[in-house]
């Protein structure tokens, strides 16, 4: 965004949260959990045990379910208004876990959250 000033082109920025769309699960975190299990040698396979695998894995559902928005419609909206608004806006934050991450930055200048 910065570096494109220079030039006289202004850069909206869609800074969004996680979100699950129906072609990426965790069907592919888990494939790649089982993967790296594979990967280890078997000493440390046998410290950790398959019960701690399987424990991890049902945490890793857990929290796709809890932390990921399943409407991806917010991040479209803001991409939708950055490019048809007369005025648009520096930042767009998507999702709930954006506005919650970047909230303190929210009410700093942009050059501040800039340089951050």
């Amino acid at each position: 965004r910065i570096e494109m000033r220079h030039f006289g082109v202004k850069v909206s920025i869609v800074e969004h949260g996680f979100f699950k769309a129906e072609e990426v699960n965790s069907d592919i975190i888990e494939k790649y959990l089982f993967k790296l299990w594979n990967r280890l040698t078997p000493e440390i396979r046998d410290s950790y045990g398959e019960k701690y695998l399987d424990e991890y894995i049902k945490a890793q559902r857990s929290l796709v379910k809890r932390l990921c928005d399943y409407d991806i419609s917010n991040a479209i909206k803001c991409m939708e208004h950055a490019l048809i608004a007369k005025y648009p806006r520096t930042r767009y934050r998507a999702g709930w876990d954006a506005k919650f991450f970047w909230l303190f930055l929210s009410y700093a200048p942009s050059c501040l959250s800039d340089m951050l």
